[in-house]
């Protein structure tokens, strides 16, 4: 890993960070927003037309900012796709539909080298530098440095919550919001008092166990100062895509407004 981002360490300190979804798939609007000074981006291959050989597009346009931290979001937990992200220099992997201690290791055995996971070696990658020089260091920082992040959006996994945190290289917990007030019985109703309460709840668990929570898609500061003090650190604020239209539907509508 070429730049030593700082996510990872404000993590740790308990310091709020905040990035946004990334699913427009163009690597100039990756680096717009780094340069913007997002602690993180996530790229969403899960909902996003990304192509996975690009990867290192958006990682480049990231390291071209400086200390924005590229994470890459997985459709699903699989061996391959893992490696390819992480070999192409992402940062961190998020991956949902996370229920149980089970499927919690599983993913840290894709993402890690030995002895904390069986992920493929090789160095002869953008992440390893492109030689052998250095192998063991890398091996010994990659481990140490990639950040992995879990999605619960089940009933199942909020119950195994605590067991699921047993799995000591979980760095963060992401609640998926509108999967859970589904499961809950509020399908689509994030704001369901039983919704927040339930999530809040779990948010402390998290908290307890020393690892930082995430949830939601907050638009607005108001959003954000709620998260903040429902216990969340890791903040995802917006989507790129509703980031510009939002922009370009707000200033349209004054247009519209002061010439008619």
């Amino acid at each position: 890993m070429k730049n030593k981002y700082s996510l990872k360490e404000k993590l740790k300190q308990g310091k709020p960070v905040i990035g946004t979804w990334n699913t427009l798939a163009s690597p100039l609007v990756t680096e717009v927003i780094a340069q913007g000074g997002f602690d993180f981006q996530i790229i969403d291959l899960e909902h996003g037309p990304f192509i996975l050989d690009q990867i290192h597009l958006h990682v480049l346009a990231c390291e071209a900012a400086g200390l924005c931290t590229p994470i890459v979001r997985v459709p699903r937990c699989e061996d391959w796709m893992v490696l390819q992200a992480m070999d192409q220099g992402a940062q961190g992997i998020i991956i949902p539909h996370v229920s149980n201690k089970k499927s919690a290791q599983d993913f840290i055995s894709a993402l890690k080298y030995y002895p904390s996971g069986m992920r493929g070696i090789s160095p002869f990658t953008k992440a390893g530098g492109f030689n052998n020089n250095n192998i063991i260091n890398y091996v010994g920082s990659s481990n140490s440095e990639s950040l992995a992040i879990i999605i619960i959006e089940s009933k199942e996994g909020l119950e195994r919550l605590d067991e699921i945190l047993e799995v000591k290289d979980i760095d963060v917990v992401y609640f998926g919001a509108y999967d859970l007030s589904q499961e809950l019985g509020y399908p689509g109703d994030v704001r369901h008092p039983e919704v927040i309460k339930t999530i809040r709840k779990s948010v402390d668990v998290v908290v307890k166990h020393g690892r930082s929570a995430g949830g939601f898609v907050p638009q607005t500061k108001d959003d954000i100062k709620w998260l903040l003090d429902m216990g969340m650190r890791f903040i995802t604020y917006e989507v790129d895509s509703s980031i510009l239209y939002t922009h370009v539907r707000n200033i349209n509508n004054w247009f519209e407004e002061e010439t008619t």
